[in-house]
């Protein structure tokens, strides 16, 4: 679960770094600041900001619950069986959602590299907002960071593959130079 918050660190900078998010293309500087600011009670908010130092966990593996995380600022390791396995620096990179749509226990532990800001959102009351247009936007911003990712990897793995046909080409090629010399 997200700790209560260190510092109030929602300001118009802030706003308009999350403007840039992917999950926020569709929403006004004042429609995110009211997703953050609810009438003034900022920690009764399903978005929030939270600032982490360097060491601390955000994520602890085996933990459940329904938050997802946006860099904002800093650096964050995932981390399994003791081994950095991803890093996410880039404000706007999300962890942490995959519990959140499998419905499972938290698979790695994350870990923050370097003090650092995350846009922390509470998933599971998205249903509550009396907002329509914000739980929309809030859902399909979340969906096409999800398949963005998803694009990602599976052009990552079409080009690893590639790699391997190739790198296999030239082993059986090679095979066949030693054979007819032998």
């Amino acid at each position: 679960m997200v700790k209560k918050l260190k510092a109030n660190l929602v300001s118009d900078q802030t706003i308009n770094v999350l403007r840039k998010f992917m999950v926020f293309d569709d929403l006004s500087c004042k429609e995110i600041k009211k997703l953050l600011l609810a009438d003034g009670d900022y920690h009764a908010r399903i978005a929030k900001l939270c600032q982490y130092e360097a060491g601390e966990t955000v994520i602890q593996e085996g933990d459940f619950d329904c938050w997802s995380f946006w860099v904002v600022k800093g650096q964050f390791d995932v981390i399994q069986n003791h081994e950095i396995v991803a890093t996410f620096s880039k404000p706007g990179e999300i962890f942490g959602e995959m519990s959140v749509l499998e419905g499972i226990p938290r698979t790695a532990s994350v870990v923050s590299k370097t003090r650092g800001i995350c846009l922390c959102m509470d998933m599971s009351v998205t249903e509550n907002l009396e907002d329509g247009h914000l739980v929309e936007t809030i859902k399909k911003g979340f969906y096409r960071v999800i398949l963005t990712r998803l694009n990602r990897t599976r052009d990552k793995m079409q080009r690893e593959k590639e790699q391997i046909e190739t790198k296999y080409s030239d082993l059986l090629s090679l095979e066949n130079r030693i054979r007819g010399k032998a």
